[in-house]
C-alpha cells in the first residue's frame, strides 16, 4: 500500500513562511521580519478571499521570507529547517490526519509527504510521524551567492505529480491526502482520495464525487 500526503494544510495548519521570519526575529535583531509578517498574514487574506492564487502567493513568500536570512551556512539551514517543524508545524498538526497515517504505516503502508515547503522541513515532520520510514519531497533549498535560494520550481501542481510519479514508478497510488483545489491531481491519480479540512473548491469536488472527507 503505498499513501502520499500533502503538508501544509493537510497535515498541519502552520506556516513555513512565518516560522522563517520567526526565527529570523529571534536570531537578527536587525532585521525587520515584524513587517514582513504582517504584510504576510494580509496578503494572505487575499488568498482566501479569491484575490490571489496560492501557488503564487507561496511561490513569492517563501522566495522572499529567506531573504532574512544573513550569512546562511548549511547548519544555520539546519537549524532552521528545525525549528520551523518544532515550533510552527508540528504543534499546529492536524490530529485526526497524523493518526490516520500512522494507521497507515503501522499497517506497512509507504508513505510519501509531498508539499511546496522547504525539502528539509517536509523531511523533519515526516521524521515526527513515524521514523526513518517516511520520504519527504518538497522544493529544494540551498545557498547561492551567499543568500538562500529555492528551485526554480515549487513543488506543487504538474510538479509535485512529475516528483511523485518519479518516486512511484510504475506502482499505483492507493491512498492521497491534500486539502486544496490544487491537490487534485494527487487526489484523481490515487484510488482512495481523502480531502483534508478541504477548501471550498475541493469539498465541492469530493462531495460531487463522494470522496471521504476529514474535518
Amino acid at each position: 500500500m503505498i499513501v502520499a500526503s500533502d503538508l501544509n494544510g493537510t497535515l498541519t495548519t502552520g506556516s513555513p513562511i512565518l516560522a522563517v521570519a520567526k526565527w529570523a526575529e529571534i536570531n537578527q535583531a536587525s532585521l525587520p521580519p515584524k513587517l514582513f509578517k504582517i504584510r504576510i498574514v494580509f496578503s494572505y487574506l487575499q488568498v482566501k478571499f479569491g484575490l490571489k492564487e496560492l501557488h503564487i502567493w507561496a511561490d513569492k513568500n517563501l522566495r522572499g521570507v529567506l531573504g532574512l536570512i544573513s550569512s546562511p551556512t548549511p547548519e544555520k539551514i539546519t537549524e532552521i529547517m528545525n525549528f520551523i517543524v518544532e515550533d510552527e508545524l508540528w504543534p499546529k498538526r492536524r490530529p485526526k490526519a497524523i493518526e490516520l497515517l500512522r494507521n497507515f504505516h503501522q499497517q506497512g503502508a509507504e508513505i510519501i509527504l509531498v508539499s511546496a515547503a522547504f525539502e528539509p522541513a517536509v523531511a523533519i515532520f515526516g521524521e515526527k510521524i513515524a521514523p526513518g520510514d517516511i520520504s519527504g519531497i518538497g522544493t529544494s533549498i540551498f545557498i547561492e551567492d551567499g543568500k538562500l535560494s529555492l528551485a526554480d520550481e515549487l513543488t506543487v501542481r504538474e510538479k509535485k505529480m512529475d516528483l511523485l510519479r518519479s518516486k512511484l514508478g510504475s506502482r499505483n497510488l492507493d491512498y492521497a491526502l491534500g486539502d486544496t483545489i490544487a491537490d487534485l491531481p494527487m487526489l484523481e491519480a490515487s484510488r482512495n482520495p481523502i480531502a483534508v479540512a478541504p477548501d471550498h473548491q475541493l469539498r465541492a469536488h469530493a462531495l460531487e464525487r463522494g470522496w471521504k472527507i476529514l474535518e
